[in-house]
Order: C-alpha cells, then structure tokens, then sequence
C-alpha cells in the first residue's frame, strides 16, 4: 500500500528537535510535506535549514504557536518535559496544547496529533497485566510528566478538534521495521520503535479510524 502522501499540504511540528520529533519531520520530508517546526534553538535544525521553515519560539508561548500554525493544514506535537526548564517543564504538555487547541480557532486547521504516554487514562480502557505494570512504573517514576499528560487528554477531551492522542510505551531511536501493534484497549507491547510511531502518526492524517480516541502502540 502507497504511504500517505503530503504533497501540497503543510505541516505544523512541535518537538523536531527531539528524537522522535526527527524521524517526525524526516519522514515529513519524505512524504512530501511543506514543514513547519517551532525551535527554541534553530541552531539544532541546520542540516535541515533550507528544507524547511523554523519558527523560532517557545510552545509556551501563544504567539509562537500561532506563527507556527499559520498557513498550516495538520499538527503534530511530540513535546515532553526538558529538565532545565525547571517548574515549567511539569506543564509543558498542557500549556502547549493549550495554545494550540486555541490557535486553531478560527483557522482552517481540525486535525491535531499528539504523542503521549501508555499509562494515561482514557475511558474504555481495559489493561491487562502489562498495561498496569507501565502505568505503576510512571506513577512512581514520571508522577509529574504522567499528571501534565493526563491534564493535556483532559484539554483535548473537552475541545471540539479532531485529536488523536497516541500512547506510546517506552521509544526506541529505532526506525521502521514493520507496522506496530495497536490496541485501544492496552498497552500491546513494553516499547515502541519511533519510526514505526512515526508511521502510525503519518497514516492517521486522513484517516478518521482513530479521531478523538487514544490508541496504544507497541513494536512486535
């Protein structure tokens, strides 16, 4: 089957500089995509520089966020905490999504992918012993990263956009393999190859399977 393809629309990226915001923005790339990322240090996208629009900013910033949407058709955020963002990195996924959920009335822009983490919550899920164990395991190690994302799904959930919150287990700077596992229900799998995140996040920008509902992925 073709991959989707991105020719004639532009996407609007948080996260690039991370590691599963590269393959993100590389994979763009490939598939034809006009990109838009928002950098704090454009510095760290200048292999990329001249494939590509930087909007220099921070995601805690609205006005940011707006520059980076503007003209935009999709938006993927793959944002996490930073530790030397000090007491704001407990907040960086709501404030974030904030802005955006925000910045997108008005415009033409509905659709809205987000990277999030296998223990949060969502109505209808029914884990098993593996989804409990990930779930226990954040609670005790990432209690402040797992509050702010499960506060972001809150955001969503309340919003009229067309989101898709993809809950990933632990990432792998893998790249693709093969098609992930995917489960509504529970965590499939302990981790996840970021190409094949990747992939899974490309193939649901037209696809309404999983609008407004939280999948779980996981590498086989």
């Amino acid at each position: 089957m073709p991959e989707p393809s991105g020719e004639g629309r532009t996407l609007a990226l948080l996260g690039g500089t991370g590691m599963v915001g590269g393959y993100l923005l590389r994979d763009a790339l490939a598939r034809g995509y006009d990109v838009r990322v928002l950098a704090r240090t454009p510095a760290k996208l200048n292999a990329l520089a001249d494939q590509i629009t930087i909007v220099q900013g921070d995601a805690r910033d609205p006005a940011a966020i707006a520059a980076l949407l503007r003209g935009s058709d999709v938006v993927i955020s793959t944002l996490g905490p930073v530790k030397g963002d000090g007491e704001a990195a407990r907040t960086i996924n709501t404030t974030a999504t904030r802005n955006v959920l925000r910045a997108m009335e008005g415009t033409g822009v509905s659709r809205y992918l987000v990277v999030s983490g296998a223990a949060v919550v969502m109505p209808g899920d029914q884990r098993d012993l593996l989804g409990w164990w990930i779930r226990t395991l954040a609670r005790i190690g990432l209690s402040d990263a797992l509050q702010d994302k499960q506060a972001e799904y809150a955001l969503l959930a309340a919003s009229d956009t067309d989101w898709v919150l993809v809950r990933c287990p632990l990432i792998d700077a893998q790249a693709f393999r093969q098609p992930p596992m995917v489960s509504t229900l529970t965590p499939p799998a302990f981790r996840v190859r970021a190409g094949e995140v990747s992939q899974f996040i490309f193939e649901q920008v037209d696809s309404s399977q999983y609008v407004r509902e939280g999948p779980f992925l996981g590498s086989r």
